[in-house]
């Protein structure tokens, strides 16, 4: 008895093609997203590692940033002139517009968490420095606070705040997804909302509050 070699059709063929097609569709974007989305927590996190180094070291050798104390952060120059000794970077922007070149040009935003629109006229100030690093983070350095006992962020304890956009003009430029706040206190560097429940780090609210709680989790929770 003759046996035939049965094998798939053409049209089993495509069908199976377009199946795996179309499942491709629906899960590869949500890998990428999720790939992406690690990769700014673990970029986030390497950041932080670094300032707060940098931070520490700055503290040993130059003691107590409380201005009115007489230390060293005195001014948002004053803090930038401190952090610039140590850090590896790739352009010292000053009070210029190269760094945050989104925001100091005055016609294009950041986001906050919600989706609104984010412009503070500091950003077209020429009070304030920043730095781009080696690897493409930008650093802001803010207003300092000469008795570090402001709260703000839910933070207490404030000495001086460093924003910092971890991916530089890359997308989302959103507040809670690339852009985070860091708190300079006495003894250290802080990620901003350790001290409260990051309240303000909901899809319905800003986002300043949350690079404890990223870091803290390891995701974006929200």
């Amino acid at each position: 008895m003759d046996k035939k070699n049965k094998g798939f059709t053409l049209a089993e063929v495509l069908i199976t093609l377009v199946i795996i097609g179309v499942i491709a569709s629906m899960t590869i974007p949500t890998l990428m997203n999720n790939t992406n989305k690690q990769e700014l927590v673990s970029k986030l996190k390497k950041v932080y590692s670094e300032m707060s180094q940098v931070t520490n070291r700055i503290i040993a050798e130059e003691g107590n940033p409380k201005a009115d104390i007489g230390g060293w952060a005195t001014s948002s120059e004053a803090v930038y002139n401190q952090y610039k000794k140590y850090l590896n970077k790739a352009k010292d922007c000053g009070t210029g517009t190269e760094c945050f070149e989104k925001m100091t040009s005055g016609n294009t935003f950041y986001k906050n968490l919600n989706g609104t629109n984010y412009f503070f006229s500091i950003f077209t100030s020429n009070q304030f420095y920043k730095m781009i690093l080696a690897d493409g983070t930008q650093v802001f350095f803010d207003v300092t606070y000469n008795n570090c006992t402001k709260s703000n962020f839910d933070t207490n304890n404030i000495c001086s705040l460093i924003w910092v956009d971890i991916n530089g003009e890359k997308k989302p430029n959103q507040w809670g997804r690339d852009i985070f706040i860091f708190i300079i206190q006495e003894n250290g560097l802080v990620p901003a909302g350790c001290d409260g429940n990051s309240s303000d780090c909901t899809t319905s609210k800003n986002g300043y509050t949350c690079a404890c709680k990223v870091i803290k989790e390891g995701a974006f929770n929200y």
